[in-house]
């Protein structure tokens, strides 16, 4: 063969190995490939920030072959849409709370069953003893599970004071469709949740359908929830964990220097900035009490009944979400982290 024609030959297989994901075209080595990524959180908020910088790291360590293009502010839908979007090609990856995760692998909705995780030190104990197991749960069911986040601690907002959880049968509390545990603690406590996706929330709580809600303090910001509200319960309760997956067809179809890249970009903006995730929230708090938001205590007998609770949701839920020995299994090893 001639020299001319290898020259030929060779330019003909980068053509055909290079496309642009979800469609025909064809593109050269000098053009961007991209990774599109939905979230919930707003463009502007710390978590979105994260991922534009997951970009520029991506590109550098890529030679700008490939980068993240953000679709932030919910602006491709709620969790379980995205993750659809996510089966038929038209989105690549998320960044999503148990919630949505528990829709991939049902048994991950024990990081958000009330009591099972408490505090960072137990989130990081159950995260790092059962990666390896829900990795390969989330590669049987179509996803590779990147990176592993966190959003601060769960807190009760509201435009009255919750001092026990009785208290949110005389309220208007936002209830996610998609959250099969906040379903069953207002189905427990027997609230009256009003069912809305995350981006409707924020209209919500303007026109008074809503009321009350749970999440964080730097979620409350973030999403700009907390123009409206003006109580939060002192004592937190509970991780709002977020991952990163992306669809396992568009996984395998990365080059592995390239996927290899992805995880490193992204593990460092999320796990390795665990401590500036912890102070943000923390200051989030510390900045709504600052603006006339009153922190309240649990009344007398508030904490016991808010513990029944607890114990009532995650016991109902075994066999629904996770089996006996799993739940078991994460409280021992959340109980022994120190």
């Amino acid at each position: 063969m001639t020299m001319t024609w290898k020259l030929v030959t060779l330019l003909a297989l980068a053509t055909l190995l290079i496309g642009v994901p979800g469609g025909t075209k064809t593109v050269t080595a000098a053009e961007t490939q991209y990774l599109r990524v939905a979230c919930l959180a707003p463009r502007d908020s710390d978590l979105a920030k994260s991922f534009l910088r997951v970009d520029k790291g991506l590109r550098a360590a890529s030679h700008d072959t490939w980068g993240i293009r953000l679709y932030a502010g919910g602006t491709a839908g709620d969790e379980v849409d995205v993750l659809r979007k996510m089966k038929v090609g038209q989105m690549d990856a998320s960044i999503i709370t148990t919630t949505g995760l528990s829709h991939i692998v049902r048994e991950v909705a024990l990081l958000d069953s009330p009591g099972v995780i408490n505090d960072y030190k137990q989130f990081e104990a159950v995260t790092t003893a059962m990666r390896s197991e829900w990795e390969q749960s989330f590669d049987k069911a179509g996803f590779k599970l990147v990176a592993w986040s966190e959003g601060g601690q769960y807190r009760w907002f509201g435009k009255k004071p919750i001092t026990r959880p009785s208290d949110l049968k005389n309220v208007r509390p936002w209830v996610w469709p998609a959250s099969y545990i906040l379903k069953e603690i207002y189905h427990n406590i027997g609230a009256n949740g009003v069912p809305l996706g995350v981006p409707e929330v924020y209209g919500a709580l303007q026109t008074g359908m809503v009321d009350t809600v749970i999440t964080t303090a730097a979620a409350l910001v973030a999403l700009q929830w907390h123009t409206n509200l003006k109580f939060v319960t002192k004592a937190g309760f509970g991780i709002l964990v977020n991952a990163m997956v992306v669809s396992g067809d568009k996984w395998k179809s990365i080059p592995p220097d390239v996927a290899q890249q992805v995880l490193t970009e992204t593990r460092k903006v999320t796990e390795g900035e665990r401590e500036a995730w912890r102070k943000a929230d923390a200051q989030a708090y510390q900045n709504l009490l600052k603006r006339g938001y009153t922190a309240n205590d649990w009344a007398p007998g508030g904490e016991q009944e808010f513990h029944t609770m607890e114990k009532a949701v995650r016991d109902v839920l075994v066999g629904r979400l996770y089996p006996a020995e799993l739940l078991k299994r994460v409280m021992t090893i959340a109980g022994s982290a120190k």
